[in-house]
């Protein structure tokens, strides 16, 4: 039987080299017990850290959706709101028609709700130009231009006229077509010139028109609330703040103010106050299906997001308890390891000199 010959210096390299193990072991128990991380170096174990990438990109990922979710709730919920004050506005103008088609009403009781009429028309522009957060929400991908600007006739120049201009004038409504040209889908003309307006040779008194830049946007501002998915995230404002609304309130103003115009007259305004009411509650159950279809994503992303984290922590996250144990019991073994070491190494001349 033979044996291999075991001199001072092999048990001494021996020992150097397990106890320097047992300690890099120490040392990555002690890293994970600080760090509550498996691994702090992509080359402690690339699966890991590769897969740790992947979910971390998932997440932030998620996170530009949920930021896009609060700007999309933001704008859903102004755009209900204003929506809901502009029904109530036009409830209150139906209402004032309906009072002002009795005979019983004065001249002077006209003139008061023609007054209350032009304030409601005036607070209805302010809705349609509902700005948050230096965006109009009406206007679509033209968020940083309002909708709608009114144009005070005694005072307008022709620099304030673009392809948006129109013009209300006695019941009709003329485009701006161009070098201080008006114009109606029958071909009547209203001129802008040197700073008055002229049907024909007649002039127009300012207090007789209404003008505004009616530039709302054709394209809707979307927002990506998940990969591929845009959602339109307002509400389809150009349907209910159109020219022919503006032009039956201004004209309802002025028939108020008219005394030739009878309450059977008046009466007609009743009707168009319905007809808008109507594009006004289908506009906004519109919104309301949007706003319900954000919810859903809404709860989706939050599923996701919590199944992400935690298989991102399965993945990386140290088991507190197995770490605390797998430490103990290294440091059991390191101490037992070294208290071997120190018998089996031959003593030295110099333990026997002291």
């Amino acid at each position: 039987m033979e044996f291999m010959r075991v001199t001072q210096s092999m048990l001494t390299a021996n020992t150097l080299h397990y106890s320097q193990a047992s300690y890099q072991r120490l040392s990555t128990l002690q890293e994970q017990m600080s760090t509550q991380k498996k691994i702090s170096r992509f080359s402690q174990d690339p699966v890991i850290a590769g897969k740790s990438m992947q979910y971390r990109e998932s997440i932030g990922q998620l996170n530009q959706y949920q930021r896009n979710l609060s700007e999309a709730h933001n704008r859903l919920d102004q755009s209900d709101a204003s929506l809901r004050e502009t029904s109530q506005i036009i409830t209150r103008i139906r209402e004032l028609a309906v009072k002002a088609s009795t005979d019983t009403f004065g001249a002077d009781e006209r003139k008061s709700i023609a007054q209350e009429v032009e304030q409601l028309t005036n607070h209805l522009v302010t809705i349609a130009n509902t700005n948050t957060a230096g965006k109009y929400i009406f206007n679509g991908e033209l968020s940083n231009v309002p909708p709608i600007k009114t144009l005070n006739p005694a005072q307008v120049t022709e620099q304030d006229f673009n392809e948006h201009t129109v013009l209300f004038y006695n019941g009709e409504t003329y485009s701006y077509e161009g070098n201080g040209l008006f114009e109606n889908e029958n071909g009547q003309q209203v001129t802008f010139n040197d700073g008055q307006l002229f049907a024909g040779d007649e002039v127009i008194q300012p207090e007789d028109v209404r003008m505004m830049n009616n530039q709302f946007a054709t394209s809707a501002y979307e927002l990506e609330l998940q990969q591929g998915i845009h959602i339109t995230v307002g509400a389809d404002a150009h349907r209910l703040f159109t020219t022919d609304f503006f032009s039956d309130l201004f004209e309802f103003q002025k028939a108020l103010l008219d005394p030739n115009i009878t309450a059977e007259d008046l009466d007609t305004f009743v009707g168009k106050a319905d007809n808008h009411l109507r594009v006004t509650a289908d506009v906004n159950g519109q919104l309301g299906a949007r706003m319900n279809r954000v919810d859903l994503i809404e709860d989706r992303l939050n599923t996701q997001q919590f199944l992400l984290e935690k298989i991102k922590s399965e993945n990386e996250d140290v088991d507190f308890e197995e770490t605390v144990m797998k430490l103990l019991v290294a440091e059991t073994i390191h101490s037992a390891a070294l208290a071997a070491s120190a018998r089996v190494l031959q003593p030295s001349l110099l333990d026997f000199l002291r």
